[in-house]
């Protein structure tokens, strides 16, 4: 039990994949009704449409694409319908922060864009590997139906299954990178 709230169902399965890049959100009464209340993100530079509009250079192109290979692989665990430019927070370190989830967690049991799947964290797809059902349904089971999280579980597996067959086609070094190891 959280006595300040429990954790949001995004917040929550980011913690369990270990990427740290959706900020915490919990759940608290306030005058009689439950809300989300959302830690904001500090030090913001800008947001990735903020960069994209002024042409600014990523200090760090390389952690950079590989941020952004992680937010493509989680929307698709999440199947959110509503990435934008303007959900994607910048830090003054060059962190991405994702945000605004309010479009996700349909209850499909299919990728929503395989072609938004080319590269993986190699601890992000371990830990989808591992994702465990019960543990899934443990953790959200109180903010999202069980047809919304079973589905998550089968996406993962597609992902992992999807991952696979690239390694296979073009070996580890073409598809898997190392960000989330040192994190």
């Amino acid at each position: 039990h959280n006595p300040a709230g429990r954790v949001w169902k995004e917040s929550e399965l980011d913690r369990m994949l270990g990427l740290n890049m959706v900020p915490v959100t919990v759940i608290r009464d306030f005058d009689g009704k439950k809300g989300s209340y959302t830690w904001w993100v500090d030090d913001v530079l800008m947001t990735e449409k903020q960069r994209f509009l002024k042409k600014v250079t990523p200090e760090y192109p390389d952690s950079w694409n590989q941020q952004m290979h992680i937010v493509r692989v989680f929307d698709q665990l999440i199947y959110n319908m509503d990435r934008n430019l303007g959900n994607l927070v910048i830090d003054k370190n060059w962190k991405l922060w994702m945000i605004d989830h309010g479009r996700a967690f349909r209850m499909w049991k299919q990728i929503k864009e395989k072609n938004n799947l080319l590269k993986c964290d190699r601890v992000l797809l371990e830990r989808l590997r591992k994702l465990d059902a019960a543990e899934l349904h443990a953790k959200l089971d109180e903010d999202l139906t069980k047809g919304q999280v079973d589905a998550i579980k089968a996406r993962a597996e597609l992902i992992v299954k999807e991952f696979d067959a690239k390694i296979k086609k073009k070996g580890e070094g073409e598809i898997l990178y190392d960000y989330l190891k040192g994190q």
